[in-house]
């Protein structure tokens, strides 16, 4: 069966390599950059993405389970893989042993599991994350000591790096230096033990915004996909956004003056006006709460939704003159002429962040067509 063309993502992978190579060009020499690639790269495909980034220059990838890892060495990845979530068994930690897979200990729970690798033969490599100030995960900077003091002796665990997350690099960039002051002390007693530790800690915004942060690796998601960190407007930050999400008209029907549109008749027009049915709703990831709030593409031109969206499709107040017929192809995010709806657009009007957007577009009821995989 021919599939449908309700709900159709495309990802450019030329633009992800782009901004890839726009983040390296931030860093000085011999800083690694390790792209984030969770939550399905955040809606843009994980092992496309991760494919992508590789062969565009990034040192590695970042994931946020062990199962993202377990997919990405199934699909012939052969690049550093870092969990920077939780494991949750010793198994686990075994099982990313076995695959060349990094993980980082967040807890004082886990810090507890990986001794129980002493004596198995089996060498995993770790990185310590310490938080510096986001209170989430991460052991506190005074419990560093006795981790490493735990972990001297075990020769089955490599301590690879030491790592933070900054919690306002976005919008408050001098946070980042009151978390530097509490992580660098930490970063200086890993390096007196294990002078090849990387130090991590920035994440897109703190790329962008705060070389300082930098140190020996920074680690970026929402950027590589050309979504602004500070959702501003990424193509004037340097950035190409790499996700379109389109559909298509279906229905084109006039309503007469003061007739209510969908339910809970949200819409009532003031004057006679045509109403076009687009098939994606809020099971296709269009948030409810954009009704009468968004717009869409249509023919180059800007309208706004009518009413309420609904599980599976929307209704677009299209005007009287005629310019919009079924077949016609409805965009909710990228360009269309020299008009432009962005992730940021969206996020703004839903009250949101942009990757929220983008992480919650349903992939199992979308078409994802890749752009540039060879460009």
């Amino acid at each position: 069966m021919q599939p449908s063309p309700r709900s159709i993502i495309s990802v450019d992978l030329a633009a992800v390599r782009q901004n890839v190579a726009f983040l390296r060009s931030r860093l000085k020499p011999g800083v690694r950059l390790l792209a984030a690639v969770k939550a399905d790269a955040y809606g843009h495909g994980i092992v496309q993405v991760a494919r992508a980034v590789v062969r565009s220059g990034a040192d590695g990838v970042a994931v946020a389970t062990a199962e993202e890892a377990v997919t990405l060495r199934d699909a012939g990845l052969s690049s550093p893989i870092l969990v920077m979530g939780p494991l949750y068994s010793l198994d686990q930690c075994v099982e990313m042993a076995h695959r060349r897979v990094e993980f980082s200990v967040i807890s004082e729970t886990m810090a507890g599991m990986i001794l129980s690798l002493r004596g198995t033969g089996v060498r995993a490599g770790v990185h310590i994350k310490i938080d510096s100030g986001m209170n989430r995960q991460g052991l506190r900077p005074d419990e560093a000591p006795s981790f490493l003091e735990s972990i001297r002796d075990v020769d089955e665990l490599e301590l690879v790096g030491v790592m933070t997350h900054f919690a306002c690099a976005a919008e408050d960039p001098d946070t980042v230096d009151f978390q530097l002051q509490r992580f660098l002390p930490v970063v200086d007693l890993v390096k007196k033990q294990w002078p090849r530790a990387l130090a991590h800690g920035a994440n897109s915004a703190a790329t962008m915004r705060s070389p300082g942060s930098h140190l020996d690796m920074v680690r970026c998601g929402a950027a590589v996909y050309g979504l602004s960190p500070g959702q501003g407007d990424a193509i004037a930050e340097g950035l190409r956004p790499a996700l379109s999400w389109r559909s298509q008209v279906v229905v084109v029907k006039r309503v007469p003056a003061g007739e209510g549109v969908g339910y809970g008749h949200a819409f009532r027009p003031e004057r006679p006006t045509d109403v076009a049915l687009v098939p994606v709703g809020y099971a296709d990831g269009l948030f409810r709460v954009l009704s009468c709030r968004s717009q869409v593409l249509i023919n180059g031109r800007r309208y706004p939704l009518a009413g309420r969206i609904s599980m599976d499709s929307f209704a677009v107040d299209v005007g009287i003159d005629g310019s919009v017929r079924p077949g016609d192809t409805a965009t909710l995010i990228g360009s269309d002429g020299n008009e432009r709806i962005t992730a940021e657009d969206l996020a703004g009007w839903a009250g949101t962040i942009n990757y929220e957007i983008t992480c919650d577009i349903a992939q199992e009821r979308a078409g994802r067509r890749f752009l540039g995989e060879y460009s």
